[in-house]
């Protein structure tokens, strides 16, 4: 589906696409079954502009395993991760507000503040598996900064914050009275035994955290777009009034599936299809990061949660932008720019996004491994 639609693009074929976060697995049996139900019982007409019951009801019940519980009127149903985040940035920011935003973290997290006439702070994550460190946030902070954005797990370093890292975002939150949007998306595939702690879990954070959460990368229906926001309690009314004319919830029938799914995660068939897919996306993560560093002038960590690679390849003197490019060309291998998930439009070289690729592994073993042997003959013959 994907190469058909990417021909009208003329991209070469046999390429491989690893350029975006759209898994290869099928939807779940259940979930398809569960939305062909639902046509047929008539979810075809208008939804409640917030969301169906059945959706908001089980969204809140799954959520409750992190430590934390919602009422269902907390939650709003979206059409995506995008818009809920955009309701989140339009609710919360004015212009001249400062956003703390990791580095690297996903790409809209910073173009998306300034269009709302605030700026993005960028807050860098070190070491070989992008952590925070204490004095990288507390030194950022000033009397204009306003909120935080955290993906946790992270897009595109994979990294799994750990619970100390949250208790120190969490306290500087508190302590300068800010706004954390914590997106957690990927809070399903974490790997090495690793646990997803949510910041809204800590003390003093359930009042001042706007969640994220998804169902299109989780259930594998990335094309039925079904997000949603969960919204602190003193917040409600503000989100439902500046966001009113939006218009962004799904279909009808999608968010009758969607409960069904998020429903089915607390039976042993969800479960076991859950873990199918995890244990699939660890295999390919210690395959491709170990292939990775077979190749010369690569350096690419083995991530610790989410499902996206970020190989470092600023030893070849290439900007990204053509790194990727060429890529594509020569060997048809499709990769996403790795410095769009940064500060590099902010900091340039300072950003720890510099200099990286990121390919999503969204296909299966085998063609992983043809698109690592094409990487590697492509960094053989490249010139700057």
């Amino acid at each position: 589906m994907i190469e058909r639609s990417y021909k009208h693009y003329g991209v070469k074929p046999g390429s491989i696409f690893l350029s975006g976060g759209d898994p290869n697995f099928a939807t779940p049996a259940h979930i398809r079954d569960a939305a062909i139900k639902a046509i047929i019982e008539g979810y075809t007409h208008y939804a409640p502009s917030e969301g169906i019951p059945e959706l908001k009801e089980a969204i809140v019940n799954y959520y409750s395993k992190y430590g934390v519980n919602y009422d269902p009127d907390q939650v709003l149903v979206t059409s995506g991760g995008s818009p809920a985040l955009h309701m989140a940035n339009t609710s919360l920011l004015e212009p001249g507000d400062e956003v703390l935003v990791f580095d690297p973290s996903f790409s809209r997290y910073f173009s998306e503040p300034p269009s709302l006439g605030a700026k993005v702070v960028p807050v860098p994550l070190r070491g070989t598996g992008y952590h925070l460190e204490p004095e990288d946030l507390y030194s950022r902070i000033t009397e204009k900064s306003k909120t935080v954005i955290l993906c946790n797990p992270n897009n595109p370093t994979g990294t799994v914050y750990t619970r100390e890292e949250l208790e120190v975002i969490a306290e500087a939150a508190v302590e300068h009275d800010l706004v954390v949007i914590s997106d957690e998306f990927y809070s399903e595939f974490i790997y090495d035994d690793r646990e997803h702690t949510a910041i809204s879990s800590l003390e003093g954070m359930k009042e001042r955290t706007f969640v994220l959460v998804g169902g299109t990368k989780m259930f594998n229906f990335t094309g039925w777009r079904l997000a949603s926001l969960i919204i602190p309690p003193g917040y409600i009314d503000l989100v439902k009034e500046k966001t009113r004319f939006f218009g962004v919830r799904p279909a009808t029938f999608v968010q009758r599936a969607g409960a069904v799914a998020f429903d089915a995660l607390s039976g042993k068939h969800g479960q076991a299809v859950m873990r199918a897919h995890r244990e699939e996306y660890d295999r390919r993560r210690r395959f491709f990061c170990k292939r990775m560093n077979e190749i010369e002038g690569v350096d690419c960590h083995t991530f610790e949660g989410a499902f996206y690679a970020y190989p470092d390849v600023s030893s070849f003197g290439v900007p990204v932008s053509k790194f990727v490019e060429e890529l594509g060309r020569v060997e048809g291998v499709l990769v996403g720019n790795g410095e769009s998930h940064g500060g590099v439009s902010v900091i340039g070289e300072k950003s720890p996004a510099y200099g990286h690729i990121r390919p999503a592994l969204v296909q299966d073993v085998e063609v992983l491994e043809d698109a690592a042997n094409r990487i590697e003959r492509f960094t053989k013959n490249i010139k700057t």
